[in-house]
């Protein structure tokens, strides 16, 4: 075995440590915005949203039964992705001429950031989703409208409940305040008809809304901190949003429009982060395609996974003319 293949086969264990540890140890911000789930070895579940059963009845002599509500057939197709790291076979076959394991520090370090970006990229994605939301570019929820859209239902067929505020009054501090409190009302007041029919009691979709996150463009990320955090209006009342909110902000291309998400519900959440493979590191040997004929080693992250739109009455966006 050539001193290069040592040097490889030491690194190797070096690089997979590193990046087990990342992956394990670090937790993305805002991984409360999906809902994560396996797939198994497929490539589309068609991911059930069930209707709600009736719930419980005063018993008057005999039970009463209830068949397993029909689920949506909301598909959901995983796809592959992918990210490497090379290093040039010259800084190898150096390094271990000199017997300085050290000197590929500087890459160590880089393989190192890979889980974390591995672990950040679904929620990227759900902000690019959430920011494309009122078109169908990455899909649909499961009632077939635009994440944000004006004819939700908790159904098959659309509906009548808007989560878009078409009128925002502007964006002063003042304004995002009263226009918080309108995309609050809006939110707390979603509804379904309680199994699934239209003569069934209506319950509220957004049963707690004690962790409520704004996603705002990055100008208006100073207006809403002062938002979140003034005792006072200009009135001199009490702000009724103070404290209520975390805050978000993201380099968007409409810098007026806004969104109001609620994160209080463990399994309705505003996204659904499917994972067929978890994404791993391969490491590369001196037989590699790559480093023969490109004189390269790839270190490679890979896995198979998808985020598609979930639970709409979530979501609330304030749009600003």
């Amino acid at each position: 075995m050539s001193t290069t293949a040592d040097l490889l086969a030491q690194f190797n264990v070096i690089a997979r440590t590193e990046y087990n540890r990342g992956y394990k140890e670090f937790e993305p911000e805002f991984k409360e915005l999906l809902f994560e789930y396996e797939s198994g070895p497929v490539e589309t579940l068609n991911f059930p949203f069930f209707e709600f059963l009736n719930g419980m009845e005063k018993f008057t002599g005999s039970r009463n039964h209830q068949t397993f509500p029909d689920g949506h057939k909301f598909q959901v197709t995983n796809e592959e992705y992918d990210m490497a790291v090379d290093i040039k076979r010259k800084h190898l076959d150096r390094a271990a001429l000199n017997r300085n394991i050290k000197g590929l520090n500087p890459y160590k370090q880089r393989i190192a950031e890979l889980p974390k970006l591995v672990k950040d990229h679904p929620i990227e994605l759900a902000f690019d989703m959430l920011e494309s939301g009122t078109a169908n570019t990455f899909g649909t929820t499961f009632d077939g409208q635009n994440l944000l859209d004006t004819t939700h239902n908790y159904g098959t067929t659309a509906g009548t409940q808007s989560n878009i505020v078409t009128n925002g009054t502007g964006t002063t501090v003042a304004q995002l305040i009263a226009d918080l409190t309108t995309a609050m009302t809006r939110m707390n007041g979603f509804t379904y008809n309680q199994g699934g029919t239209t003569l069934g009691k209506k319950r509220k979709l957004n049963k707690t809304m004690n962790k409520l996150l704004v996603v705002c463009p990055d100008e208006l990320w100073g207006k809403f901190d002062q938002a979140r955090t003034q005792s006072k209006l200009a009135t001199g009342e009490d702000n009724p949003v103070k404290g209520r909110f975390s805050l978000v902000s993201r380099p968007r291309a409409d810098a007026n429009d806004w969104d109001l998400v609620n994160l209080s519900d463990s399994t309705f959440r505003p996204f659904l982060f499917q994972k067929e493979k978890e994404v791993e590191l391969d490491t590369p040997t001196l037989q590699d395609e790559n480093a023969r004929e490109r004189k390269v080693f790839t270190w490679g992250a890979y896995g198979r996974y998808a985020v598609a739109y979930g639970a709409w009455w979530t979501i609330v966006r304030v749009q600003n003319t």
